[in-house]
């Protein structure tokens, strides 16, 4: 089998793009909110991805708040010292990001005059930016077509299509083929990717996923082999 043919992982009911589809149209109707998603501008996007890792957003979210509020540009972060931006990751627990949180400012104040950039080649250049945050910032700051794609949505995509993966998933290129195929058009990609973190997180669950309230479980090939017992 073809690690770069998606049509050839398993049977599926569905194209990945009807799949994407019928997720966006389920997050329409339960999206959580948080104010990181209401917002375009790209310094505040990146600030919350580098916090949301390995980190639940709702503790994310009163330092976020406190965070931007104290520092409300890129250029105040820039100015600011290591010791102030570490008292805020250090209620994360995520100190040693401060200081590659201060590099990313001084380098885009200083490259590229405070605004990150909206090339993903110079982006993954940038301290603290690497695959999975260059395509948040592309998605939701600048409305270019990249799927975010991270262990949340690695499961959604291993379930629903039955996949085997050796190693670690999101470096897998058919679970980021199927992901990005996912993708209904081009201006569906912020909404296809909120789509994809919701239903990870309430009901495509790491443990005790609720297969019964899952719009895509006559397609998904976890949920037939659970069916079955």
């Amino acid at each position: 089998m073809s690690q770069g043919n998606c049509f050839e992982v398993r049977r599926v009911n569905w194209q990945p793009s009807v799949v994407g589809k019928r997720l966006i149209e389920w997050w329409l109707k339960n999206s959580r909110s948080y104010p990181w998603r209401e917002t375009s501008d790209p310094y505040r996007i990146v600030i919350a991805e580098i916090m949301l890792q390995r980190t639940r957003a709702d503790q994310v979210l009163p330092v976020y708040l406190d965070f931007v509020e104290e520092f409300p540009t890129i250029f105040d972060l820039a100015r600011a010292s290591e010791n102030e931006i570490s008292s805020f990751f250090k209620k994360l627990g995520l100190l040693w990001r401060a200081a590659i949180v201060k590099k990313m400012a001084d380098l885009v104040v200083e490259r590229y005059d405070g605004i990150l950039p909206r090339n993903k080649k110079e982006l993954l250049q940038i301290p603290g930016i690497g695959e999975y945050i260059s395509n948040a910032i592309l998605s939701f700051a600048y409305g270019q077509p990249a799927i975010v794609v991270d262990s949340n949505v690695c499961r959604i995509v291993v379930r629903l299509y039955g996949l085997k993966i050796p190693g670690e998933a999101r470096r897998n290129r058919t679970v980021r083929e199927l992901s990005s195929k996912m993708l209904p058009s081009k201006q569906n990609s912020r909404s296809l990717n909120l789509a994809l973190l919701d239903f990870a997180a309430l009901v495509c669950k790491p443990l005790r996923p609720l297969c019964l309230e899952c719009p895509i479980r006559s397609g998904c090939d976890y949920y037939h082999k659970k069916s079955k017992g």
